[in-house]
């Protein structure tokens, strides 16, 4: 969010598994905070990145597991549609058989290597 919301002080950013709307997260967890999206729903739609995607200025990439039981990989799918509609680059990597992070040792070095060169090569 901070990529869209502050383009003049970020460059860069990568989002791990991205909560990209609050009407498909963790009910328990969101309405606590934000009430419902019927009580809410400017709330809602001013929180989703997507609301935003058009002042992306910087490189942004995506990192998320296929298995995710956290935050659904539909996160992740709405973003890349709303980039693609936007015609905004991104970057992505998928995890297949990883669910909220990578835990396998391999994997986690992959992704942190991919994470070093994107920061390398767009700062």
């Amino acid at each position: 969010m901070a990529l869209v919301r502050a383009s003049e002080v970020f460059k860069l950013g990568i989002a791990g598994a991205p909560v990209t709307h609050w009407d498909g997260y963790d009910t328990h967890y969101t309405e606590r905070y934000m009430g419902t999206p019927e009580e809410n729903p400017r709330g809602y739609e001013i929180s989703s990145v997507m609301y935003h995607i058009h002042n992306l200025v910087g490189h942004l990439m995506i990192v998320h597991g296929l298995i995710d039981e956290n935050v659904h990989f539909r996160h992740s799918a709405r973003l890349i549609n709303a980039l693609i509609r936007a015609n905004k680059p991104y970057e992505l990597i998928l995890f297949p058989d990883e669910r909220h992070m990578p835990r396998k040792l391999d994997e986690r070095i992959y992704m942190e290597d991919r994470m070093f060169e994107f920061i390398r090569k767009n700062l």
